[in-house]
């Protein structure tokens, strides 16, 4: 049915043998996904209850050594694996993604990396750190050349963007994709 969807708005071309490819990037899907990407990722947002200003740096390293597998990096480090040229000053908070397929979501290990942290509500601008769970068969994750994590795939990355308000940021990404490297 999706498949259908894609084909009627022009964003999917069939090819010969069953296959299909994307004409472009598809902006009308994109839009559907990105309205609805709030409620149905079921993002867990945590912030720092120490009262200390927070060491996203020192963070990423704890997590980098603690992390179970199907942990991978998404957000602004994501995007700068995806795109070299990536403009973004700082890092706003941590992404992770977690692969769950047909699980639920342990975040226990959390506690080991860091006690200060504590959950956040929703949309809470001073979350340190924020958790995606992925639960599709294939998580598509991509290794990182001599680091522990891999990171998100870009769609992954790209509603990490948005959900951080990084809106020109995420355009800039999406055309770096979409153009022949």
């Amino acid at each position: 049915e999706a498949l259908k969807r894609l084909e009627r708005s022009g964003e999917l071309v069939r090819r010969s043998h069953r296959t299909v490819e994307l004409a472009a990037f598809p902006r009308a899907a994109w839009a559907e996904c990105l309205a609805l990407s709030r409620s149905l990722r079921g993002t867990s947002l945590y912030r720092d209850a120490s009262g200390r200003p927070a060491r996203l740096t020192a963070l990423l390293e704890r997590i980098e050594k603690a992390a179970p597998g199907g942990v991978a990096l998404g957000g602004a480090i994501a995007a700068r694996h995806w795109d070299r040229g990536f403009d973004l000053l700082g890092l706003p908070r941590l992404d992770l993604c977690v692969h769950v397929p047909g699980k639920d979501l342990d975040l226990d290990w959390l506690r080991r990396v860091d006690p200060a942290l504590r959950p956040a509500p929703a949309g809470d601008v001073g979350a340190v750190l924020a958790v995606h769970p992925v639960r599709r068969a294939d998580a598509g994750f991509e290794p990182r050349k001599g680091r522990t994590l891999p990171v998100a795939d870009p769609v992954e990355t790209l509603l990490d963007l948005h959900e951080l308000g990084l809106y020109g940021q995420g355009e800039d990404l999406i055309r770096r994709l979409e153009s022949p490297r």
